[in-house]
């Protein structure tokens, strides 16, 4: 997976394409661990190009979203594909990025 970060203002976007599995979930975590501990007030994973997101991956958007939430910072998804979506709708957490 290729992640790249971009800053624009006050958000971190995160900027992620190929797949989120076990190989990839831990360089997301240190990049998004990263963005947490800068002067920004949201972070955007842009998932325009992520074609798989597996249980890992699900992992490492929920850690996301609760260490923001400490930390008075906003996490969102943007730009998922059909499959992506459906994969986080069912497992029920669309609703925390949205």
């Amino acid at each position: 997976m290729s992640i790249q970060v971009k800053f624009e203002k006050d958000m971190a976007i995160l900027c992620l394409e190929g797949n989120f599995d076990e190989t990839s979930s831990r360089s997301v975590e240190e990049k998004m661990m990263e963005c947490l501990s800068k002067d920004v007030k949201n972070i955007r994973f842009d998932m325009s190009k992520v074609k798989y997101v597996s249980s890992a991956g699900i992992r490492v958007l929920i850690i996301a979203y609760k260490k923001a939430l400490k930390t008075g910072k906003k996490i969102s998804l943007a730009a998922m594909s059909p499959k992506v979506e459906e994969t986080i709708r069912t497992v029920g957490i669309l609703p925390m990025f949205v």
